[in-house]
C-alpha cells in the first residue's frame, strides 16, 4: 500500500473540500434557523393537534439533517486538518511544489516553478519527490505498508 497515492488524492480535493466546507457550514446554519422557526411554532401554537404534530415532525426531520449536516462537516473538516498538518512541516517552496502540482494541477506546472524558483527541470522533480514524501509522512506516518 503506497500512502503516496493517499496523498495524491488528498491533496487533488483540497479546493473541493474548502468549497464544501463553506456550503456545509451555510446549510447548517439554515438549518438551524428552521429549527429554531419549527420549535418556536409547535410550542407557542395553539392550533389544532393535526397542524402541531406536522410541526414537530418537520423538527425532528430537522434535527436528523442537523446531525447528517454536523457529520459531514466533521468529516471534511478532518480532511482539511490533514491537509494542514502535511503542509505546516514544509517550506515555502515545498509548498509551492506541492500546491502546484497535486493542488491546482496546472498546465506546465514545471515550466511555472522552474520560471518561479529558478531550479533545473530534474532537481524540480527530485524536489517534488522529497516534498510528497514530507507531506505524506506528516499525514500518515509511513510512505508505503
Amino acid at each position: 500500500m503506497d500512502y503516496r497515492e493517499y496523498s495524491k488524492d488528498l491533496l487533488s480535493r483540497k479546493k473541493n473540500l474548502v468549497s464544501a466546507y463553506s456550503a456545509i457550514k451555510t446549510e447548517l446554519e439554515c438549518l438551524e434557523r428552521e429549527k429554531l422557526a419549527c420549535k418556536s411554532y409547535a410550542l407557542n401554537s395553539s392550533d389544532e393537534e393535526h397542524g402541531k404534530a406536522m410541526y414537530e415532525e418537520r423538527l425532528i426531520n430537522i434535527l436528523a439533517d442537523t446531525d447528517d449536516c454536523r457529520f459531514r462537516l466533521s468529516v471534511v473538516e478532518r480532511e482539511l486538518l490533514k491537509i494542514e498538518k502535511g503542509m505546516s512541516g514544509l517550506s515555502d517552496y515545498q509548498k509551492d511544489i506541492i500546491d502546484t502540482f497535486f493542488v491546482e494541477q496546472t498546465d506546465h506546472a514545471a515550466d511555472d516553478l522552474m520560471e518561479r524558483w529558478y531550479k533545473e527541470r530534474s532537481s524540480l522533480y527530485r524536489d517534488r519527490t522529497k516534498a510528497l514524501d514530507l507531506f505524506t509522512r506528516s499525514v500518515y506516518g509511513v510512505l508505503q505498508l
